[in-house]
Formats: C-alpha cells, structure tokens, sequence
C-alpha cells in the first residue's frame, strides 16, 4: 500500500524537517531535483529537455533539476520569467546562471524539447494558474500535443492537490506522461480527472517520513492506495476442510439481469451458496442465471441459513421495501442501486451493519446534493456518507471507508478505466463483495473494510483482461483470471494466513 497524504500535511511534513530537525531546505529541494533528474534520465537518456520554472520552490526544484541534467549529457533550456521568491531557489537559479545554462523565453524553450517539465506551481495551489504560470501551462499542452513527453514535478499544475479539480478552466491544467511526486501521494492523483491528468506517477522519496518521528500527528494517514500485492492480505483466507456452509451463503434480493449478473459475481466469490430472491412471477425474467444458484420468493430469507444479504439490483420502486424488510435480519446488508437512496429511512440498527456501494449520482441523491458537488471533493463525500453505513464510493479511483473506530485509513483503488463504466458493472461488484462479506464471515478472520476493498480491487483490477467496449457480463467472466493472476491461487481459493 502507498499512503496518500493531503497537501497540508505534506507541506507541515517539509517545515517540520526543516523547522524542527534542521535539515536545510536547499538540501532536500537537491534530494528532489537529483531523483527527478535521474528519472527523466531513465525513460528519455540524452533527451532535450525544456524545464519551465515558477517563482517557488517547484520552480527551485526545476532549476536544480536541470542543473543535474546539464552534467549527464542532456542538452537543456530553462524558461524562468522572473526571480524566484525563496532563498533556496534563488541560489539554485544563481547557480544555473553561472553554470551558463541557457535561460530563454518560452518559445524558445519549448521549441524541439522531446521532454518538457513543468515546475511551475506545486502543492499549494489555490487558484487557477494567471500569468506567466498560464502561459506555461499553455506551452506544455502545445508541446504535448506536438508529440513532446510532459513530466509534472509533485503534481500537474492546475490541479487541486486534494480533490484532484481543476483549479481553474479544463484547458488550464497541464496534462502529464509522468508525474514525479515528492514525498507520498496525494488524493488529487488518485481522485477523477487528476489520475488521469497525472499519467504515470512515480513517488520520489526524499525523506519526509522522518518528521514522523519528530510529531507523531504527521503520520496520520488520509488514504492508502491498494497494489496488487497487497490483495492476498486483505482477501478472506480459507481452510484446509470444509464444506459449502463454510464457505458461506450469500442472499441476493434482485431482479431481471441485474440479478444474475449478482450471482456471477458472488460465485466468483468463491462463496458456498448463493441465493436469489426473487417473486416466482419474477423467476422467468431471469435469463441465464448460472444452475448453481438457487431460486426461492424473497420470504425465505433465514437468518439461520443466510449469512449475508445483497439488495437492490435491478429492483426499482420494489427497493425500498425489500430495503427495509431487512429491519429484521440480524446479518450484514449490502446494498445497492435503487435501494441507496432510501438508506435514509434506515434505523440506526440497519445502518451498523449496512455496507453500500453508490457511484457518485446516487452518493448525491442520497446527500440532496449536486452530483458535480460529490465529484468534486471525492474525500468530503466519503466522510458525509459515512453514517448511512460503510460506504465504497465507486468511480475512478473508487474509496472504501473505514468503521466507526476501525483503524486505519480508508482505502483507495488505481482504476480508472472506461471499460468498467458499463451497465451491470456495478450489479457484478455488488455480488461479489456480498460473497466476499459473506465468506468473511462465515471465517470470522477478515475486517469488513479490508474485505471491501480486495472485492472493489478485483472487479477493477479486471479491466486488464477486458476488450474494448466490454460487457457487464464479461466484466464476471474476468474475474477468475484476475483472481489467480494476482494472488497465485485459484479463484476463491485464498491461501490460508500463517
């Protein structure tokens, strides 16, 4: 996992160092400018290169950059309107200037760069780029667009670095192949557009940890961003032995072919049994339902037999009171679709042991909120969720919360891919978290939140096996190879812990 820090905390982290531990600022923006440099030196060796260059310390880390460059062979021209604002980076632009490096309008910068860095403005960003740092940002996009590499240092300008939002218009935000981001992650890069913006991000470690160790507040995480390799941990573990009811009874109360692509996903699972309730009326609607699932009328929910319940696919007006039925069911609840809205008229009971999966329209019906409001600050919206129950925000760059007193800090997923954006997906996803809760539960061996996210990942993570323009069903499909393509072990088979 990546802990994924917010722009306040990253720049009290810098000052701490600086402040507190006396490391020298210059000393840190040089361990900076030399991981970027070398960066670019990997991917692009003997590449012109163009850095332009703001008046703060993202600018001073630019210019120390480019001095590195210089000294490997790289012919390099630098675009720094005016004199920097800060101590260190004034001596950096003072050493660039004796070193004979070429300062040149930005024209003239940009002009046949194959790569082209924008260290114009870092994370404390407030407003959309004016000036001079606009007129960057309009270089890099015609550059990009003529075919150059643009790599962003800490973050694209123009981009918020917590809610990942233009600061400013669309076309008034640098659109990056790499962004070499300083330190630790931040939600801007992991959030819609700005993990788009963002390109390829690689984290250049240079030390901010150790403020951790000054002012143990510092170390509070916001985020942490799941890998692959993190998903064995977080899927819950089988025995050795064990029959179908050890591995759990997923209920799925849903209709048409929303409800069998639930089903899908939950025996994707790896769950022992998976149930629809449905109306008999109802059974013939269900084309393609796998044979292993069982059919039965939504009275035959038993809590004595089901461990956990999956409502509101494809349910429509019905949700609600499917929803609120379950007043009475003592075990989990996922719920979904139609039913969202109405986790309102929930009891507080029902919504302890509520998990939901909005996508960011039903996340703002529920809140009374515009949707562009919930997109904007992705993060806020989570928190504002969070006493409907535990929620998994789906969209790019999905975030699952953590329980009322759960440790840790919410998880978010790297995906954002289109080819998830289909009808269905998100029936699939609500299957097989359901078969996940229930499995967990059946093993009691895995944390609600945990089990969440290795579900969402999953389903994500399949959009590396996916063909263009792909189907909510072979989104289902999918999820085997993904399973044992990440964990090594066959689809709902974890290795067991230990």
């Amino acid at each position: 996992m990546k802990p994924v820090f917010r722009g306040n905390t990253i720049r009290a982290m810098d000052a701490c160092l600086i402040e507190r531990l006396g490391l020298p600022g210059r000393q840190l923006m040089e361990h900076a400018a030399h991981a970027a440099a070398l960066a670019v030196r990997r991917r692009w060796p003997g590449a012109a290169v163009a850095v332009l260059c703001g008046p703060g310390n993202n600018g001073g880390d630019g210019l120390a950059m480019a001095r590195w460059l210089h000294l490997w062979g790289h012919p390099v021209r630098i675009w720094s309107p005016r004199q920097p604002d800060g101590d260190d980076a004034r001596a950096n632009r003072a050493l660039v200037e004796r070193l004979g490096l070429p300062l040149m309008n930005l024209d003239a910068a940009v002009q046949g760069a194959r790569v082209v860095v924008d260290a114009l403005l870092g994370t404390g960003q407030r407003a959309g780029p004016q000036g001079a740092a606009l007129d960057g940002v309009r270089a890099c996009r015609s550059a990009r667009a003529a075919g150059a590499a643009i790599v962003c240092l800490d973050l694209p300008t123009g981009l918020h670095t917590d809610t990942g939002q233009p600061l400013g218009g669309a076309d008034e935000v640098v659109q990056a192949d790499l962004t070499l981001t300083f330190g630790f992650m931040k939600p801007g890069l992991v959030s819609a557009p700005g993990c788009a913006l963002a390109g390829e991000v690689e984290v250049v470690d240079i030390g901010l940890g150790l403020s951790h160790a000054v002012d143990p507040a510092l170390g509070y995480v916001d985020l942490m961003l799941l890998e692959d390799s993190d998903l064995q941990a977080l899927l819950p573990a089988d025995g050795q032995l064990g029959a179908k009811w050890d591995r759990g009874h997923v209920a799925i109360q849903a209709s048409g072919g929303a409800a069998v692509l639930a089903a899908e996903g939950a025996l994707s699972a790896g769950v022992g049994l998976v149930t629809v309730l449905c109306p008999r009326e109802d059974w013939g609607r269900l084309h393609g339902l796998a044979p292993e699932v069982v059919l039965a009328p939504p009275e035959a929910l038993d809590p004595e037999r089901h461990d956990v319940v999956v409502v509101g696919p494809g349910l429509g007006a019905a949700a609600r009171a499917a929803l609120l039925r379950l007043e009475s069911f003592p075990g989990l609840v996922l719920v979904d679709a139609d039913a969202i809205v109405h986790l309102n008229e929930a009891s507080a009971g029902l919504r302890a042991r509520v998990a939901f999966t909005p996508h960011s329209a039903e996340a703002a019906r529920l809140l009374g909120l515009r949707r562009g409001k919930v997109e904007a600050d992705r993060l806020e919206a989570l928190r504002l969720l969070r006493p409907f129950g535990l929620p998994v925000l789906k969209g790019p760059g999905t975030l699952i919360a953590q329980p009322p007193g759960g440790s840790g800090a919410a998880f978010a997923l790297p995906f954002a891919d289109e080819r998830l954006a289909t009808g269905g997906s998100g029936d699939v996803l609500a299957g097989l978290l359901g078969g996940l809760m229930a499995r967990a539960v059946c093993k009691q061996n895995a944390p609600l939140a945990a089990t969440l996210a290795a579900g969402a990942y999953l389903h994500g993570a399949t959009s590396r096996w996916l063909p263009p323009r792909a189907r909510a069903s072979q989104i289902a499909a999918a999820l085997p190879e993904a399973w044992s393509s990440l964990t090594g072990a066959p689809a709902g088979s974890a290795r067991p812990r230990g």
